[in-house]
């Protein structure tokens, strides 16, 4: 028995995070990619048909789709988190409340960002500015871009809801069909035969996000998932959820978009107009580049969001720390890669300009230092906003993007230029790491029971035990047979104690037959908390998707099912409730005695 004891102590590996991270982190990360190469394509494209005219225009305008992409954020991004937490405390009537209310909040804006830019539209490019043939351009490509913006806001309900539901690699297909649909239009509209100049690419852009959008919904709708409309209950509190949980995403969006509009002022007020199309190469190649941190914070915020519900803050901080390894890597990557090539990028780019060249290399070279900052502090914005920290999100997008961006811009460029703007990216994101981390001390400080995580350590090991158990029948009966004294530890009666240890037993045996390889050494994620006077159990199985409850009712009438069913019955009889769902696009199943 001691040996056994020393293979097996009731400690949680991290065998299904692992799994379900990989899964979350590599489809995410694809989609951004997939997005801003899509993007960055698509200005390689306007440079190469319209030259650095067209390139300047396209500085101008992106304002007005970054304002699009935030109201997007806010009700999408914003409504994924809040689903995010309901199904963390299993509240799936909720959880679909929030996603109607979500779409109807969207289909009202769709209504008034059309109309309104349509009306207003003069005055709009006056407000960006641009004068001659680049003011020309932009007007025609928000022309286009405003007729068809109900497709990009649309988009991101499914974007978001998808991976709410498990679906990770489906988003990630959305962000594929709308990116190679969008660079392919581009040349097509583009091109001599079709001629459509500028309005062209916005034309382009609307067409193959309505087609991703529209493919999204259908996913969404089909098969067995939480997803769903209903009459949303509590719409004033639910929405103010969302509007919450969406202001960090919508932030960063409405804060990129006054930063850009800010910068091309400044550039245009030092008389640097040529070099609009080296600011806009060092955010198309700094979009590629922080895609890839974007990616990973997004892969952990509906992973953490559960778990938030859910009260886990073990997992929560395994999650993180997996993601920051990660990320941290990567970026030393990126930054390496930014700093190497930033003359073959300028040719890509159609930039022959020596002087605008010359400085799109310095630009590149200082962005290429403060890559590492910008990860951590991406990296934070998602994790405190999936905790329901939105205010040090919004805080971090603040003073990265806007406060410590624009100050020191406007100031080194009245010294020394432009070199000030090309630097201020550094200050920027070193600035906001250091005062980030002089904020979390001082919350600590007030808040003693807060960890690094500002997670309460205080509410952690009471009355509950976590712990994985390997696919081995062995494995299951000892960890059956020690659970009888962590009952006995928080007082537990001993009825009550022999169901939770025998419906353990017999349910982790069902789902190795059901769910896992038993030629592969796989685990499950089992959970045990008193709440108040009920032993609540939560199983998680990254295997194949296997409900036992719909498995029961099925085949509870045939004979020669009633030993395998054996089990199953005296778990549903015994228990108060049992709830089987698809978390993460894996088995969850919750059990109250």
């Amino acid at each position: 028995m001691q040996k056994r004891e020393e293979r097996f102590s009731l400690n949680r590996n991290d065998f299904f995070m692992s799994t379900v991270f990989r899964k979350y982190l590599l489809a995410s990360v694809a989609g951004m990619m997939a997005a801003s190469v899509s993007g960055m394509t698509d200005t390689v494209i306007v440079g190469r048909f319209l030259g650095e005219e067209g390139l300047a225009a396209m500085s101008l305008v992106s304002p007005v789709y970054l304002l699009y992409y935030t109201v997007g954020a806010v009700i999408g991004a914003g409504g994924s988190i809040a689903a995010n937490h309901s199904i963390g405390r299993n509240r799936y009537d909720e959880y679909k409340s929030i996603f109607t209310l979500s779409c109807c909040m969207m289909a009202v804006m769709c209504a008034i960002m059309t109309g309104s830019g349509l009306c207003f539209l003069p005055q709009l490019m006056t407000a960006l500015g641009g004068e001659g043939i680049v003011r020309e351009y932009g007007e025609a490509y928000l022309s286009y871009y405003i007729s068809g913006g109900s497709t990009t806001l649309l988009l991101y309900l499914p974007l978001n809801f998808l991976k709410t539901e498990g679906k990770p690699q489906a988003a990630t297909g959305l962000f594929l069909i709308s990116s190679g649909m969008n660079v392919a239009l581009t040349w097509l509209f583009l091109s001599p035969l079709c001629n459509m100049g500028i309005r062209g690419a916005a034309a382009a852009t609307a067409l193959s996000m309505g087609t991703a959008a529209a493919a999204g919904f259908g996913l969404l709708m089909k098969g067995k998932g939480n997803t769903g409309f209903c009459r949303p209950r509590q719409t004033g509190k639910l929405a103010g959820e969302i509007l919450r949980a969406g202001s960090p995403s919508g932030a960063n969006n409405l804060c990129q978009s006054v930063r850009v509009m800010c910068l091309n002022h400044m550039i245009l007020g030092i008389g640097a107009k040529a070099l609009l199309p080296a600011f806009l190469l060092t955010r198309t190649v700094s979009d590629v580049m922080q895609s890839v941190m974007a990616g990973m914070a997004a892969a952990l915020i509906p992973i953490i969001g559960v778990y938030y519900g859910e009260k886990d803050n073990q997992s929560m901080r395994v999650i993180l720390k997996k993601t920051a390894l990660a990320g941290g890597v990567a970026a030393a990557v990126m930054a390496a890669l930014t700093a190497a090539g930033p003359e073959w990028m300028c040719r890509l780019f159609g930039i022959q300009d020596q002087t605008a060249a010359h400085q799109a290399v310095i630009a590149l070279e200082c962005l290429a230092v403060s890559l590492p900052f910008a990860f951590f502090n991406i990296l934070y914005t998602g994790y405190f906003n999936a905790v329901n920290r939105p205010a040090i999100s919004n805080v971090i997008l603040l003073l990265r993007l806007l406060l410590y961006m624009l100050g020191p811009a406007y100031l080194l460029s009245i010294r020394i230029g432009i070199y000030g703007i090309w630097i201020s990216q550094v200050c920027a994101e070193a600035l906001t790491l250091i005062t980030l981390w002089i904020l979390i001390l001082l919350i600590r400080r007030r808040s003693p029971e807060l960890d690094g995580c500002l997670l309460n350590r205080k509410e952690e090991g009471m009355a509950e035990i976590s712990f994985s158990v390997r696919n081995d029948l062995e494995d299951i009966v000892f960890a059956s047979t020690r659970i009888t004294d962590f009952c006995s530890e928080n007082k537990i009666d001993g009825m009550k104690s022999m169901q939770v240890s025998l419906a353990l037993e017999e349910m982790l045996t069902i789902l190795i037959s059901y769910c896992m390889d038993t030629e592969k050494e796989q685990f499950m994620d089992v959970r045990i908390k008193k709440v108040e006077e009920d032993i609540m159990i939560r199983i998680r199985s990254s295997g194949r998707i296997f409900n036992p409850i719909l498995f029961y009712e099925e085949n509870k009438d045939r004979e020669e099912m009633f030993e395998k069913l054996l089990g199953i019955k005296l778990m549903v009889n015994g228990a108060k409730s049992i709830d089987f769902r698809e978390t993460f696009g894996a088995n969850n199943l919750l059990i109250y005695f």
